[in-house]
């Protein structure tokens, strides 16, 4: 390895070592702050924990009405999907004919399987019968049976 390739992997290594600590040191804290809240939870009395579930059912509200704002500026309809965002003719189209979606990926991967086997077709060559007659040995040496446990022994 050159020096450069050290130092850049001493610099990674240092990266992943620091990257780590932090994550132990904030699950550290996180499990601190999850034992307090857990142990106090224990002494908390109904009126308190009548106006937590009224704070938490304002702040789902609050974030329902937020996000139904933001899908009304973006035309966008509660049900509606990321394709509506390309124009709501094509988010409407393949959200309501999903079997034609499903064929059209369907076809797209048939496509594209067989312009695989296409490109991998020069690949084998060498196990095509114009590979047999043009080597050096006769197409009888390969079915001949004792053709294989010859040239093991040879190999040897």
């Amino acid at each position: 390895m050159s020096e450069y390739e050290n130092k850049t992997m001493r610099t990674l290594e240092s990266d992943m070592s620091q990257n780590m600590q932090q994550a132990n040191a904030e699950a550290q804290v996180a499990n601190a702050i999850v034992g307090l809240l857990d142990g106090q939870v224990q002494h908390i009395d109904a009126e308190f924990a009548g106006r937590l579930s009224t704070a938490r059912g304002l702040a789902v509200n609050r974030l329902v009405e937020r996000q139904a704002q933001m899908a009304s500026a973006h035309g966008i309809g509660r049900s509606g999907n990321v394709l509506q965002l390309f124009g709501g003719h094509v988010g409407q189209y393949l959200g309501h004919h999903r079997f034609m979606s499903f064929m059209l990926v369907g076809a797209a991967i048939l496509i594209a399987f067989f312009a695989a086997e296409q490109f991998g077709f020069n690949n084998n060559l060498e196990h095509s019968d114009a590979f047999l007659l043009a080597s050096d040995l006769p197409p009888e040496a390969y079915a001949d049976k004792g053709f294989d446990t010859w040239l093991d022994t040879t190999a040897d």
